[in-house]
């Protein structure tokens, strides 16, 4: 779901409603909710541009696993961890997906026809149809079981999984993922004991997850989603005119929400010429804030509209439609001047007639006449003569005909109609009406209707949608499509591979009841838009009754396999139970192996319906009625796992249990001020629950630390010139002094100055620190300087062992390492200063090289030798001076001596994955905080 453009437009000119945060400046999060099919795409087909590219199915399930676990780790929600697969959709929905899936079939087939036709080989394995990502298909059926195995597992390994509850609700139950969590938070907020500051985050790509969020009208709710670059954009304030009811931000908001529907999303067309990247957005804002004042109230009030308020609201708005119009219309005059002729179309003698019967009707409303004319020339405040007003008159008739005549044109053109009548205007708005009714129903109180669906590929003209205050909109809830009827209305004839073979003819054969839903080709329309992926795909809707009756004939066919896959089933609910312990077969044991002590339990909703779920103090009902021999088993082993701990580590003996309190440690005490400005500690409590046995409780406990026990009030705790340090952003760690604070501290607060230090700039140093790094070149840039191959180079920069004697006569096994130790390949090591590992190449600096060259100035027989036993790992003293006045064992003394005095020899090493500052960029940044030493702010 999602309203395109949308997170474009809202990111570029309200820039701080997102920020870029790094793992360890995460909040704390209670609840973490998962829109999953994002992960899902993002993890099968990263780039449907690539007609190579390839993946497995074991690869695409690690990767949407590590994408779990990462979006876990870094939010680590304190109570619920919520994952929701897109399940069968409301028919609105379905037009859309049906219309993206065509599409996405069609550009696949395209691009490999234009891969082949370039003369390039594609791989012999079938690419991954990205329009399985459906509910029903047996890649869906697979995906559920790994991501069932998935939470077992971390549930039984992870202790960071342990202590929260995991609700996991598949594709086989209905509902997109998004609502269906949104659904669960408005279960959670409708029960007593919902606390207020609960603190959740949400995972999607969606844009409209923003308005999601906002309908819940929680304190707390933020969005994760991947950073997303784009131009900026400068807005203008705009100011408005006092209302005469009660100011409710909560209202504007829901009203902000409605605003946005009107640029068209997944369940109905944009309103003729409303594009959000041509102002639309900014056009509906102004509007409501120049109508507001007018209406009285809020047009959406919690999901339902108020008509008479929408109604002013989109008369008011249709100044746009004629606005527009008149940039038209003013071509078309210049036009008919040039060819001399009128223009004209199909509806020609319709609008006359109707031209004529509104002149009539406008001659009794002479003033309407002169507004109306002046929307299009701006002329509004003159005083004009008799015949100035007749010959305007007469110019605003032909405006309001052509006008008519342009928006009948629309009609006829896009939907196809050959009447375009009043009874056909009031269908349309109606309709259109419905439709935005059906969507705030969708956000704020769930699906209303599983079969409505807007039954028109484009929006009513805005001055078309009037006279609807009074209408009645009602919906039949019925029932969501079973999976295999949501696969045959939503895919494609290329997809047919995805659907059970006994329904497959259907979209191929000439006498299927229902081929004409399926067309090899189609056309598209970008309708204003500038994108491909924007156009309206022009293919028939499905007919509901049409198609299920097709189906009935193939029912009976289905094996049980695929009858399993074509049920609905209900949210999954799991938590750890260290009680519990039993083997968890893989559901791929080639890829994935078993869980063979797994601790988890989970809970279905049962009978089939409202989802039940039992969370916090609230437990399922349940009662013990046997204790078998395991159970026996597992509380004797806790019980003496207790036991030794205490008498190994405490020395107590506990002697005889027959019960355990599961309890939390307590971990410190913490100040807290009460309305009366009185101080008091307050427990701390640890959040790990351990077990501790009965005996050893004392109850009622009471102690305290003399240190303390003066400290009543905030005088008390902060006494007036004692110092204090800054715990807080931005200045955390700072010192300071409280002041005399007589004044304020009746508020509870206290008066500070704090003494901040000045920080070192570092701008400049950021700028120009290649003029201070030190410049790394490869080895054969060495190797050329120098003289010697790149082999050289490459081996006197690591380690090259000498053993005593000759090769054919060693003596001992003793072997001196005479290398140079820049660089280890095995240990991933470099040398700051002298080497750097880029990939999988060294590279070398200007040290690296002056040493080398030292090196080699000193004993250029030993480069010799090397350079001619290239194949050999250990060279020996004889064999490299085998004269007998040559003495091999002294001149491997002098190399060692030479390298062991080298200041090379005391430097440190470094992971080659860190980035290490250069030492002369350290010394500038020591300069910097030097001189911040002496300064204060």
């Amino acid at each position: 779901m999602g309203v395109p453009k949308f997170y474009r437009w809202i990111s570029e000119r309200y820039p701080c409603l997102s920020e870029v945060v790094k793992e360890h400046q995460i909040p704390e999060f209670d609840n973490l909710y998962l829109d999953m099919n994002g992960i899902i795409h993002q993890c099968s087909h990263p780039n449907d541009d690539d007609v190579h590219f390839r993946i497995s199915d074991d690869k695409i399930f690690t990767d949407i696993f590590h994408y779990l676990e990462v979006l876990f780790r870094i939010i680590k929600p304190r109570k619920i961890f919520f994952m929701a697969v897109d399940g069968v959709a409301p028919r609105a929905k379905m037009n859309q997906q049906r219309g993206r899936r065509f599409r996405s079939a069609k550009e696949a087939e395209d691009k490999i026809k234009k891969a082949i036709e370039k003369g390039e080989t594609l791989p012999t394995e079938a690419r991954f149809d990205s329009n399985c990502i459906t509910p029903g298909t047996e890649f869906m059926a697979r995906l559920h079981e790994h991501l069932k195995y998935f939470v077992n597992m971390k549930i039984s390994t992870d202790k960071s999984w342990q202590g929260v509850t995991i609700y996991f609700s598949g594709h086989e139950t209905p509902g997109e993922g998004e609502h269906k969590i949104m659904e669960f938070i408005r279960s959670e907020k409708a029960k007593p004991d919902h606390d207020p500051n609960t603190r959740h985050c949400l995972y999607g790509l969606d844009a409209d997850l923003i308005m999601l969020g906002l309908t819940s009208h929680e304190a707390h709710f933020s969005l994760l989603r991947e950073e997303v670059r784009f131009g900026g954009k400068k807005t203008q304030s705009i100011t408005t005119e006092k209302i005469t009811f009660k100011y409710d931000i909560e209202k504007i908001i829901d009203d902000w929400i409605l605003m946005g529907f009107l640029v068209g999303n997944d369940f109905i067309p944009h309103l003729p010429h409303l594009h959000i990247n041509h102002d639309a957005l900014p056009l509906l804002y102004g509007t409501y804030i120049t109508i507001l004042p007018e209406l009285g109230g809020y047009i959406n009030e919690s999901g339902h509209l108020n008509l008479p308020r929408f109604e002013k609201y989109l008369v008011k708005l249709s100044d746009f439609d004629r606005e527009h119009f008149s940039e038209v219309f003013v071509d078309l005059k210049w036009f008919e001047s040039k060819v001399g002729n009128k223009y004209l179309n199909e509806a020609a003698g319709v609008a006359a007639e109707e031209a004529k019967n509104y002149k009539e009707k406008k001659k009794s409303k002479g003033q309407e006449n002169s507004v109306c004319w002046a929307a299009l020339d701006k002329r509004e405040g003159q005083v004009a003569s008799k015949d100035n007003l007749e010959d305007e008159t007469e110019d605003d008739d032909l405006f309001e005909t052509e006008f008519r005549q342009y928006k009948r044109t629309y009609y006829m053109t896009k939907m196809g109609v050959d009447v375009v009548s009043d009874d056909f205007l009031a269908d349309q708005a109606a309709c259109y009406v419905q439709a935005i009714q059906w969507i705030l129903h969708y956000y704020y109180h769930g699906v209303q209707s599983w079969s409505w669906y807007y039954p028109y590929h484009y929006a009513p003209f805005l001055s078309d949608i009037r006279n609807i205050s009074m209408l009645q909109v009602h919906f039949e809830l019925g029932k969501p499509f079973k999976p295999f009827e949501q696969l045959l209305a939503v895919l494609p004839s290329a997809s047919k591979h995805l659907l059970p073979a006994c329904y497959q003819h259907l979209m191929t054969s000439e006498d299927s009841p229902i081929i004409e839903y399926y067309p090899p080709d189609f056309k598209t329309d970008l309708n204003g838009k500038q994108q491909e992926w924007e156009a309206v795909v022009l293919i028939p809707f499905i007919d509901e009754k049409r198609l299920l009756e097709a189906m009935e004939t193939c029912n009976h066919s289905l094996k049980k396999e695929e009858r399993k896959r074509n049920q609905h089933s209900e949210c999954l609910m799991c938590w750890y139970d260290r009680d519990t312990e039993f083997t968890y077969s893989s559901p791929w044991p080639e890829k994935f192996p078993a869980i063979e002590r797994c601790h988890a339990r989970f809970y279905l909703e049962e009978p089939p319906g409202t989802q039940k779920v039992y969370l916090g103090k609230t437990a399922p009902p349940s009662k013990v009625v046997q204790l078998g021999d395991k159970e026996q088993s597992n509380w004797t082993k806790e019980i003496q796992g207790i036991s030794e701990q205490y008498l190994r580590r405490k020395g107590i003996i506990i002697n005889e249990t027959s019960a355990v309190v599961y309890a939390e440690l307590l971990t410190g005490r913490k100040y807290q001020i009460n309305q009366n400005g009185e101080v008091h500690l307050e427990k701390q409590w640890s959040k790990q629950v351990l077990p501790f046995v009965y005996q050893t409780i004392v109850k009622d406990i009471r102690t305290f630390d003399s240190r303390f026990s003066n400290i009543k009030t905030l005088d008390d705790l902060f006494p007036s010139r004692s110092m204090v340090f800054m715990l807080g952003t931005p200045y955390y760690g700072c010192t300071g002094e409280v002041q005399d604070s007589g004044d304020v501290i009746t508020e509870g607060r206290i008066r500070v100055i704090f003494s901040i230090p000045c920080e070192p700039n570092l701008d400049a140093l950021i700028q120009n620190q290649h003029k201070y790094s030190i410049k790394y070149n490869p080895g054969y840039v060495l190797a050329s300087r120098l003289g010697v191959s790149g082999y050289l180079v490459s081996r006197f920069t690591g380690s090259i062992f000498i053993g005593r004697g000759s090769r054919r006569n060693p003596h001992g096994d003793h072997k001196a390492n005479v290398g140079l130790n820049l660089k280890f390949n095995k240990k991933n090591e470099e040398v700051p200063g002298y080497t750097k590992k880029v990939g999988n190449e060294w590279m070398y600096s200007s040290a690296a090289e002056q040493l080398l060259a030292e090196y080699l100035e000193r004993v250029p027989e030993l480069f010799s030798y090397v350079a001619k036993n290239s194949q050999e790992d250990v060279f020996y003293e004889d064999d490299i001076w085998p004269g007998e006045n040559e003495n091999g064992a002294e001149k491997v003394q002098e190399i060692i001596t030479w390298l062991k005095g080298h200041p090379v020899s005391t430097l440190s090493r470094s992971s080659c994955d860190l980035q290490i500052l250069d030492t002369a960029i350290v010394e500038k940044i020591e300069e910097e905080v030097e001189k911040c030493k002496v300064l204060t702010l």
